[in-house]
């Protein structure tokens, strides 16, 4: 059908569109330069680190990809690789949810919204986040295992939860926080629902969440008998939130505001802060309108949809950060509860167009304009948030590499910037319009990584240097290089 082609092409097509820029600009993030010199100079080592937080097979894939890659302008193919991963998520969530009861065009924007949230623009961002969308990938693929026989019964029922059940193990061991990706399609199949199923919804919803858990369950004990035989070491992300009241406050007040905003930022200054309070309180409202024909109808069970959508759903779909004792405001992690509200604004759109009588067409430009919208927003923030200004830090970085004589010893110093010097109007924590070479750490690696792509796993014959870093400058003449990344501020009107 025309509809459908119209559909696979437009999640086919856009996400490339949208990161396409971001993709190939040529820029790294604080942890790729650390990634392209441990990856092939210490073997085992981005294994341990990652293990340490609870993610083996994060590290494995990380050191896999890093080793092959030999510098920062090889890392658009690693950024490539994380957004065909999401679009085959966008592809697998449009098929899943139009063949469970919502129509394809609905089942399409959901798909399509879902890699344009911010959480997506991070991860389509960073080189090092492409196992993150790997693990979302696989947290949609063991849920459609687990569905597809479901209703069956017999023998297949079992062993589809039981590979539903290793395969998001197999993403927990990735991605702890994206292992929960299943429970934005728990909501919508459930809201697609229509009663007259085999199975009821609480059985269904006991198998689905039943596996889910056993399978995060069999990743954490995994990594805890890891732990305890010593093969790695425990990092501190890996204990459990001893304060659970106010655990609860924080998530009110942080991760779910920043899902309620949707595509709209918080920024850590303020900047903006009308447009994101405000873009929440427009979507709780549209959430609570669609609410409004579920709380007037006769029938429990649809009332019952609606106690699981809005009251337990929302803390199982940021289950795993509510449970540890880091408060991570990241993005990062917020993708399964974005995801949901998503879901949720999408049905409160068509339960009113619905209870209004309002025709199938303006529902769907409505619909396509909502999408067209959130993808201008996604390419804006991916790349003036991220990649220039990333670019910037490394083209500061690059150049005072390339127009220095590396012939003879030579001594380097980096004047670190500040926050003030930052080249963009808006920042949100360490991923939107942040830094990276305010670390000494990170601007040691870049200057490694710039030396790396000039004169490859060697310098020049007699060549050698030492590093060091300050926020001051240093005096003059005291070194033979002094990149002063306070320049920043100076592109911040460009």
């Amino acid at each position: 059908m025309i509809r459908t082609r119209i559909c696979l092409y437009v999640l086919l097509l856009t996400p490339l569109a949208v990161y396409w820029q971001t993709i190939f600009h040529d820029y790294g993030q604080r942890n790729d330069y650390a990634y392209l010199r441990v990856a092939r100079e210490e073997p085992g080592r981005l294994v341990k680190l990652t293990a340490s937080h609870g993610r083996p097979l994060n590290g494995a894939l990380l050191e896999t990809s890093f080793g092959v890659t030999p510098d920062v302008s090889q890392l658009p193919w690693l950024r490539l690789a994380t957004v065909l991963l999401l679009t085959l998520l966008a592809l697998a969530v449009w098929r899943q949810l139009y063949q469970s009861g919502w129509t394809e065009i609905e089942s399409a924007a959901i798909g399509l919204g879902l890699v344009l949230l911010p959480a997506a623009q991070v991860t389509a961002g960073w080189a090092s986040a492409w196992p993150q969308a790997l693990a979302l990938l696989l947290g949609a693929a063991g849920f459609s295992a687990i569905e597809t026989e479901l209703e069956r019964g017999g023998l297949k029922r079992y062993v589809a939860v039981l590979g539903g059940c290793m395969i998001y193990a197999l993403a927990t061991l990735i991605y702890q926080s994206n292992a929960l990706f299943p429970v934005v399609l728990i909501a919508a199949v459930l809201l697609a629902r229509t009663g007259r199923e085999p199975m009821s919804d609480i059985k269904w919803l006991g198998y689905h969440l039943g596996t889910l858990v056993t399978g995060l369950a069999a990743g954490y004990f995994l990594v805890q008998a890891l732990f305890t035989n010593g093969v790695f070491r425990e990092s501190a992300r890996m204990q459990l939130e001893a304060n659970p009241i106010t655990k609860v406050g924080w998530f009110f007040w942080q991760p779910l505001a920043d899902a309620l905003a949707l595509f709209a930022l918080r920024d850590d200054h303020g900047t903006g802060m009308a447009i994101f309070w405000g873009a929440v309180l427009v979507v709780l409202g549209l959430i609570a309108l669609g609410f409004r024909p579920a709380a007037a109808a006769t029938e429990p069970w649809w009332k019952r949809k609606w106690v699981w959508c809005l009251i337990i759903l929302p803390f199982a779909a940021h289950a795993i950060s509510l449970a540890a004792s880091e408060r991570s405001t990241a993005y990062r992690v917020l993708l399964p509860l974005s995801g949901l509200v998503l879901v949720l604004a999408v049905h409160a759109l068509r339960a009113i167009t619905t209870a209004r009588g309002i025709k199938p067409l303006p529902h769907y430009l409505g619909l396509g304009f909502l999408a067209t919208g959130a993808a201008w927003l996604a390419h804006q923030q991916a790349f003036h948030l991220i990649a220039e200004p990333q670019g910037h830090e490394w083209n500061l970085v690059q150049g005072a590499v390339l127009r220095s004589n590396f012939t003879h010893p030579t001594t380097v110093f980096c004047i670190l910037p500040t926050l003030g010097d930052r080249s963009t109007e808006r920042i949100y924590g360490d991923e939107f319009g942040s830094l990276s070479s305010n670390d000494a750490g990170v601007a040691g690696e870049m200057v490694k990584a710039a030396l790396r792509e000039r004169f490859g796993p060697k310098l020049p014959k007699g060549g050698s240097y030492t590093f060091a870093s300050g926020t001051e400058a240093p005096p003059p003449k005291a070194y033979d290089v002094v990149i002063d990344m306070r320049r920043l501020k100076l592109r911040k009107a460009l």
